[in-house]
């Protein structure tokens, strides 16, 4: 079963440029750029179990580009894979304001012997399947009566734009674990094959969004024409989770779940070309 997240963030951002510092304790190897690298936000209030590497920052470095909250995030895992660290906790963060279009992050690094075991997102990848380990929830069988399990997901985008040249529209797909569940006895592989297919469904129509917005071509300079095209693909994306649930009955049906299977695969083919933040 499915939960729909929808995400805006408007961070129009008038060129600026991230400052990278880092103050690093201990020096360990360096991680490759594909190691996962798990991100912590302020609130995150979990105990890391691991070996703190040092301190980071991206902070306002004057007129030019590239600081929005996506690419700085994007900025802090760079520097943490490499000083060998794969946990960032952002311990401050201060959004655009008067003083500064950018946002400005402070964070710690850790090296931890599991990152999945921290991670409250998951960025959809081809290489990253779900695992029932990453259904983190307390089920709601009030809420959800008939649910075996349920998958939050979604998609937004961020923007981004300098003084210069037009910015960009950030999109990302992601799957919340701590609003994800499973009921006890119920953590097959079938059920986790349907359910996987819901959060493939969202990466399809997160890329349906970079599509449209590249052929109408807005980018952050008219970002303001993006969202009603958001909200159409956004409603068209929920009917089509419900019809997904609706036909399998939530993947009760064999034949018809492995027909949205195949249909779901074909389309992530199609839409390949619009699959990551270029």
């Amino acid at each position: 079963m499915k939960k729909i997240t929808a995400s805006l963030l408007f961070a129009i951002l008038i060129s600026c440029s991230p400052k990278l510092r880092s103050n690093i304790d201990k020096v360990l190897a360096p991680l490759s750029d594909k190691a996962l690298v798990v991100v912590l936000d302020a609130a995150d209030d979990q105990i890391i179990n691991g070996t703190k590497i040092g301190d980071l920052k991206a902070v306002d470095g004057g007129f030019a580009e590239n600081c929005t909250y996506y690419e700085n995030v994007q900025n802090l895992k760079s520097m943490a894979r490499q000083n060998g660290a794969n946990l960032v906790r952002i311990t401050k963060q201060i959004s655009p304001d008067k003083r500064s279009a950018c946002f400005r992050l402070w964070a710690n690094i850790y090296k931890v012997d599991d990152p999945k075991r921290y991670e409250t997102e998951i960025v959809w990848s081809v290489n990253r399947k779900l695992t029932w380990d990453d259904f983190k929830g307390q089920p709601d069988q009030i809420t959800y009566p008939n649910a075996l399990a349920l998958t939050n997901s979604g998609f937004g985008y961020e923007s981004s734009a300098n003084l210069f040249k037009d910015g960009k529209l950030f999109i990302q797909c992601v799957f919340k674990t701590y609003e994800s569940w499973v009921l006890p006895n119920s953590s097959t592989d079938y059920i986790l094959r349907h359910e996987q297919i819901h959060f493939d469904i969202t990466e399809i129509y997160s890329r349906k969004l970079r599509k449209a917005l590249t052929d109408l071509k807005i980018t952050a300079v008219n970002a303001d024409k993006a969202k009603p095209v958001f909200d159409k693909i956004f409603k068209e994306f929920n009917k089509r989770q419900d019809r997904y649930d609706s036909e399998t009955k939530r993947g009760a049906k064999k034949e018809t779940q492995e027909f949205w299977e195949a249909t779901v695969k074909i389309e992530l083919a199609k839409y390949a070309l619009y699959k990551e933040n270029e």
